[in-house]
């Protein structure tokens, strides 16, 4: 449902932490050039970035954020420096650290790279240590990834883009960015959102962009909306790539490893396929954005109707803790009992309210109908705000242990208004859960974590909200409910030759659902050493059988392993979609606790960053020359944030722990590059800090006076490890001054850094959604308000708490008499046109809903869906819905 890339201020950052005065730049990103290629959904993006060192006399570090999405693949990593080509080598993450460590250290030239996440958003992270001076580098990037879709209608392409200072770079044109968009199937729609673009169609499958324009732009993001025929259609493309290891007998004796894709994007709003078009394509046409929760709102409430369709077991987890006392409890049960009123009938449902404990309104959720709605309602309705502190992982890690109800997928609604403990064990467990589970999560006042909220949504591929205690959070809750609504696919089983296939992602023994704006993709890994020329028809042949909730029924699909010519002569392509795959299976299997070696083998093997591996690339090593001239200026440390100057100490101290035999000159050399971090933090921090390195300089001082140990200058590198091999004592600490101890006194500063950053946040960002300060009550709604209480209309809450888990009204000639004095028996006479009262009665409910609180539709409209398919259902064959409808309108209006 996260289809929109969220990127951030420091994005692409260059500079040293905006906290300081006087920070200097320590370079400039000189021109970008893009080169992107799509080939049904499969985008390669070549990145060409060129850097020039700012200082005449220092070496420099210079550290950025590439925002990546989940699945995108660093294909390749290469540096052009004085008219030489190396190329980036992903290593075992700590060695990676190390020979880093250790060629700064030395003045050498060299680069790194990882995975980092930042607030809510992955990120490759690039450093560039001992930039020389006066020098400039240039770095080529190669990511692929699969692309997504929107409203199960169109493939979406997202590239974050860098927006370049320099204006000669800018005027002389040397920024560029071309896409190449070919599809096996004739291209019905392709065009760039918010951007000029020069579009050349060469013919039915292929069309090229100029988007160089859009680099221009300072809002660093850049959008193609596409469409073909055939997409619908299962589409498959063999993958294969090298693997890389500097054992040439390994290379050959296995040097390929070959895989399969296939793709599928459901086909879940074919009914609305002409209105979808014309929406989309005129919202394109005016710069629209089309991602945005409002423009999805609009389409789930003007042309697409998944009530029917969506089968799903809902879990509203609510905050019941001691702060939640008062209007915001009585708020909170107030928008869950509207938000269980409006869910999709074919429904299970169940509340966790959770404090320092937790308690589950039934044992396991119910099916949902008007018998377990009014049980929820009586019960929620005592609830109030006792259960002391906020605690939400157990109550989570038991929503997750709890069975799946067959066929229904879980979406579940945390709902708080304050901080808990590990918001980061939280989030973990949410990623490792969200195959069949989603998480939407709202934030409820100013004092809720917006770290937990944002974050807990983009791990569980669900929507969030940060609002205010004024807003109107009943809006809210359905207004994120209606998002949610989906059609899936599920129950799959898929049968292939498992004698040539060494393993699947998705793992076929949990094989995900798949919701709206999803597409279905399934690597197949070959077993190594098979010649793919050698298979038989019948080990061509892969059957997928799956559930779908929109059609009721389940559908079978059988798949021929055989790829278009047109891919047959592209290896780019192929080694993108292996690489893609892999990336995908050791994303999702080396976070685990019992990763295996195995594991990070593979990533080394087909060279992908993942959260166990690294890239080193060392762009030049230092002559003795140059090493007289290094070590005679100055080596400056530039940071983009807090958080760069927390993880170096971390760095050095885990470097000291993993070499704690080195000799007491190496120490000296590590304190020094501690002390650069230190320069480099921000005035918040040094006070903070202060403590880590008086530890620091004790552990030294302790060393020294407790070890013999030569200097490096005694001894050559050999003798010196020799000698520590000999001297086991050699600087072992004693007592408190363990190593281990030491950096568990670090983690304890560390812990207070990171506190006081993540609280620095919390000040600096509003924390109030600038959706609702457009949402202020009109004076048209206060006159409507007015007007309620001159007619004795009742409020819209006393409506809405008729209503019965169908979206029906039970009769009540009450409540008529009370809306229509004038023309009661006219009125009463439209009654005979249904087969029942109250098919009459709820008709006359959502007239009124329409006429006196259209304002705030967004309240009712799922129930008035529902009350729509029950009036369809009620009415007489030869009477006409909306003609009756009018005629009562008019009668009421009068």
């Amino acid at each position: 449902m996260n289809n929109k890339l969220k990127l951030r201020s420091f994005d692409f950052q260059l500079a040293t932490d905006g906290s300081q005065k006087s920070s200097k730049v320590p370079a400039t990103l000189k021109s970008v050039q893009y080169k992107c290629q799509i080939i049904n959904n499969i985008m390669k993006t070549a990145l060409t970035q060129t850097f020039v060192s700012n200082s005449d006399n220092e070496y420099s570090e210079t550290n950025y954020y590439f925002p990546i999405q989940e699945g995108t693949c660093l294909e390749s990593f290469e540096a052009k420096f004085n008219e030489k080509t190396i190329k980036g080598i992903i290593k075992e993450k700590s060695e990676a650290k190390i020979e880093y460590q250790e060629n700064k250290q030395q003045g050498n030239f060299v680069s790194y790279a990882e995975t980092s996440t930042e607030k809510d958003q992955d990120y490759c992270k690039i450093l560039l240590g001992n930039l020389p001076p006066n020098q400039k580098v240039q770095i080529n990037l190669v990511f692929s990834q699969q692309i997504s879709c929107i409203l199960n209608k169109y493939f979406i392409a997202q590239i974050p883009l860098q927006y370049c200072e320099d204006e000669v770079s800018a005027k002389l044109g040397i920024n560029v960015l071309t896409l190449d968009l070919f599809c096996t199937g004739k291209i019905t729609y392709a065009e760039s959102r918010g951007y000029p673009a020069q579009k050349k169609v060469i013919d039915d499958n292929t069309v090229k962009f100029d988007l160089s324009q859009a680099l221009l732009q300072k809002d660093l993001g850049f959008q193609l909306v596409f469409a073909f025929e055939g997409m619908f259609e299962p589409q498959v493309i063999f993958g294969s790539s090298k693997i890389y290891h500097e054992d040439s007998v390994k290379r050959a004796v296995l040097p390929v490893s070959s895989s399969v894709m296939v793709s599928l994007i459901p086909n879940f709003n074919e009914e609305v396929t002409k209105e979808l078009d014309d929406v989309i394509r005129a919202a394109i046409h005016k710069g629209d954005d089309v991602f945005s929760d409002e423009f999805q709102q609009k389409m789930n409430s003007e042309v697409i109707d998944h009530l029917n369709s969506s089968r799903s077991e809902f879990i509203f987890l609510l905050d019941r803790s001691g702060s939640m006392i008062g209007q915001p409890i009585q708020k909170a049960c107030e928008a869950l009992i509207l938000f269980l009123k409006s869910l999709p009938t074919d429904s299970y449902f169940n509340v966790v309210s959770f404090g320092s404990s937790y308690e589950k309104l039934f044992q396991s959720s119910i099916k949902y109908d008007t018998r377990s709605l009014e049980k929820a309602i009586n019960q929620i309705k005592e609830y109030t705000a006792n259960l002391l502190g906020t605690e939400i992982y157990k109550p989570l890690q038991n929503i997750f242990k709890e069975t799946k109800i067959d066929g229904y997928n879980k979406q579940i609604f945390l709902l708080t208004d304050g901080e808990v403990e590990s918001p980061k064990k939280v989030v973990q467990l949410i990623r490792k859960n969200n195959k069949f589970n989603r998480i939407n999560s709202i934030g409820f006042g100013s004092g809720a974590d917006k770290y937990l909220i944002e974050e807990s949504a983009i791990a569980g591929k669900g929507i969030s909200k940060i609002v205010d205690l004024q807003c109107d959070l009943s809006e809210i809750i359905i207004e994120m409910l209606s998002l949610c609504i989906t059609p899936t696919l599920d129950q799959f089983q898929i049968n292939y030759d498992k004698n040539i296939f060494e393993s699947t992602y998705p793992s076929m023994t949990n094989f995900p659902c798949v919701f709206k704006d999803e597409v279905l993709n399934i690597h197949f890994f070959f077993k190594p050493t098979l010649d793919r020329s050698s298979l038989t028809e019948s080990q061509k042949q892969i059957s997928i059988e799956y559930f779908d909730s929109r059609k009721k029924q389940k559908i079978q699909k059988q798949i021929q392993l055989e790829m278009q010519d047109s891919f047959n002569c592209n290896p780019e392509l192929q080694q993108s979609v292996f690489k893609i795959g892999k990336q995908l299976f050791l994303n999702e299997n080396i976070i685990q606790e019992d990763c295996s070696s195995s594991l990070i083998q593979q990533s080394i093997d087909y060279q992908l960053l993942t959260e166990k591996t690294a890239l080193i690339c060392v762009i030049e090593t230092l002559n003795d020359e140059k090493k007289i001239m290094y070590e005679n200026i100055s080596h400056s440390k530039q940071y983009t944030n807090q958080k760069d100057v927390l993880e170096e100490i971390f760095t050095q101290v885990n470097y000291l722990a993993s070499n704690s035999l080195i000799c007491v000159e190496d120490l000296n050399t590590q304190m020094d590059t501690l002390q650069n971090c230190k320069k480099g933090s921000s005035s918040s921090l040094k006070s903070t800090t202060s403590s880590i390195f008086t530890k620091i300089k004790n552990f030294f001082t302790f060393s020294k006076k407790s070890s013999q140990c030569p200097t490096s200058s005694n001894l050559c590198f050999d003798d010196k490890m020799n000698y520590i091999e000999s001297q086991k004592s050699c600087l072992k600490l004693q007592g408190n001054c363990q190593i281990n101890e030491l950096k568990e006194n670090l983690q304890k500063d560390y812990n207070q850094i990171n506190a006081h950053e993540l609280e620095q946040d919390k000040c600096d960002e509003n924390d109030f959604d600038e959706d609702f300060k457009n949402k202020l009550p009109k004076r048209e709604y206060q006159l409507l308000k007015e007007k309620e209480s001159y007619l004795s209309i009742p409020k819209i809450e006393n409506l809405l708490n008729l209503v019965n888990s169908e979206g029906v009204w039970k009769f009540d000639e009450g409540l008529i008499k009370q809306y229509c004095q004038k023309n009661m028996e006219t009125i009463k006479k439209y009654s005979s046109k249904f087969k029942s009262q109250d098919a009459f009665m709820t008709l006359l409910i959502v007239i009124l809903l329409e006429t006196y609180y259209a304002q705030q539709k967004s309240k009712w409209m799922l129930i008035s869906k529902k009350s729509n398919n029950f009036l369809k259902s009620q009415i007489n064959q030869s009477e006409d819905l909306i003609q009756i409808k009018e005629s009562i309108r008019q009668l009421i209006s009068k």
